[in-house]
């Protein structure tokens, strides 16, 4: 089993006056979970499956970057391929998609995700 990893960034803009959410979900029929941290502090905000998690205010979070991890098991024998899609509540773009794939069943895909906030 080989672990592969991604490293991206990606810039997002906080619609004003809102509250700010996050939902990841992991597509082709693979399975895997995400943490989600902040960078201010390294804390862990949430883990596992992440749906609808508040993140806070736009106020609050604007200037601030979160930080994802998500890890993917090639568990689907019909494809290699790996999709991770990120939507945000009140945010520019609010959707957000990843795909690679890795080179044999059973291998992991680990996406290391910063979402800057603007």
């Amino acid at each position: 089993m080989a672990i592969k990893k991604r490293k991206e960034t990606t810039d997002l803009t906080v619609i004003p006056a809102s509250e700010v959410s996050l939902t990841i979900t992991i597509g082709n029929a693979q399975i895997g979970a995400s943490v989600v941290r902040s960078d201010a502090n390294e804390q862990i905000i949430a883990k596992g499956d992440i749906r609808n998690l508040k993140l806070g205010k736009a106020e609050d979070i604007r200037g601030k970057t979160l930080k994802v991890t998500t890890n993917i098991l090639d568990s689907n024998t019909l494809t290699n391929g790996m999709v991770v899609t990120c939507y945000f509540e009140s945010c520019k773009p609010n959707v957000v998609v990843f795909q690679d794939e890795v080179k044999s069943d059973g291998d992991i895909l680990s996406f290391l995700l910063d979402f800057n906030f603007r």
